[in-house]
This record gives structure tokens, C-alpha cells and sequence, in this order.
């Protein structure tokens, strides 16, 4: 592999990473909030269930 392939190649891989990195570090706080309101819908009628019986 010439010395320009493998420079073209680490740089469209670097970008790859930037990309990705910027949109997990956009997308986890929103997921998080999501997966935590359904774990609180989801433990809070386990609770009321459980009361009920």
C-alpha cells in the first residue's frame, strides 16, 4: 500500500470516529432519559400491583 493510500485511509477513519463520537455523545443523554422514564412507568405499576393484591 503507497504512503498516500494509507494517509487517505487513516484520515476517512479519523473522520469515521469524529462522526460517530459526535453523534453518540448527542444521542446517550436522550436515550438515557427515555430508557429511564419507561424503567420508572414500568417499576411504578410493579409497585401498584404488587399494593393491590
Amino acid at each position: 500500500m503507497s504512503e498516500a493510500m494509507s494517509t487517505a485511509f487513516e484520515t476517512a477513519l479519523t473522520a469515521v470516529k469524529t462522526d460517530v463520537t459526535g453523534m453518540v455523545t448527542t444521542a446517550l443523554p436522550i436515550g438515557m432519559g427515555i430508557m429511564g422514564l419507561f424503567l420508572a412507568i414500568r417499576l411504578g405499576v410493579g409497585f401498584f400491583r404488587s399494593v393491590a393484591n
